[in-house]
């Protein structure tokens, strides 16, 4: 007889960090419009960097480093899975770090389970990193909200910087400081400008949770900076 298989469930990774936790930053890794698979493991190394510096500078203040495991690599339409395990994850945390204050920084799929999931009462801000923001999301739930967005302008996937632009004119209606960055040439993966993104969004991340102050943004009414490099 075969035994039948049981559902995968979502899972945070253990914490990055020491002492008692008065942040959190929730990484989300990318993956699919649709599948049912068990996520790719490729799209969590891609984070690597950044939650090796979230926790390094993030040490001093209590902060907690999480990234989320989804159940399916896919969104898969109307299931909309990212984001159902993304509120998972911000339940979770809140059980784990009680009071503590979440960031949200999605990659590609995860990026769109980010602004989706912002309205959560834990979260302070939302970062996403070449995010999936397909035309007609909503953007209320970023209000008093901290947003930072990175794409690279050499992106063509279906999670192009012309949508993330799109998305950024909109939510500016709800969040009047709202930064966007742009890599110039830089493709969907932004491998060659990682450094400089892991910098500019720990740093958005610290200024979020109050650890530390603001990095400089885009400017009021501007949402084609460009990345700043790393000093």
């Amino acid at each position: 007889m075969f035994r039948a298989q049981r559902p995968r469930t979502a899972q945070l990774t253990p914490r990055q960090g020491e002492g008692p936790v008065t942040g959190v930053a929730l990484l989300l890794p990318g993956g699919f419009i649709r599948s049912r698979r068990a996520p790719v493991k490729a799209a969590e190394l891609g984070l690597r960097g950044l939650a090796a510096e979230l926790t390094e500078r993030g040490r001093p203040y209590g902060l907690a480093v999480h990234l989320l495991r989804y159940r399916h690599g896919g969104w898969n339409g109307t299931d909309a899975d990212t984001a159902v395990d993304t509120r998972w994850a911000l339940d979770e945390l809140a059980r784990r770090h009680p009071g503590a204050p979440v960031v949200l920084i999605g990659n590609s799929l995860g990026g769109r389970a980010a602004f989706w999931c912002a309205g959560h009462p834990s979260v302070v801000g939302v970062a996403g990193i070449a995010p999936w923001l397909p035309s007609g999301d909503a953007v209320e739930q970023l209000a008093g909200r901290r947003v930072l967005i990175v794409h690279g302008t050499g992106d063509h996937s279906s999670a192009g910087a012309a949508l993330s632009l799109e998305y950024a004119l909109r939510a500016r209606r709800v969040v009047p400081d709202l930064a966007r960055y742009e890599a110039p040439g830089g493709n969907h993966y932004l491998i060659r400008e990682a450094r400089d993104i892991s910098a500019l969004t720990t740093g958005f991340t610290l200024a979020a949770l109050g650890a530390e102050p603001a990095p400089p943004t885009a400017g009021a009414g501007a949402v084609c900076a460009r990345l700043p490099a790393r000093a």
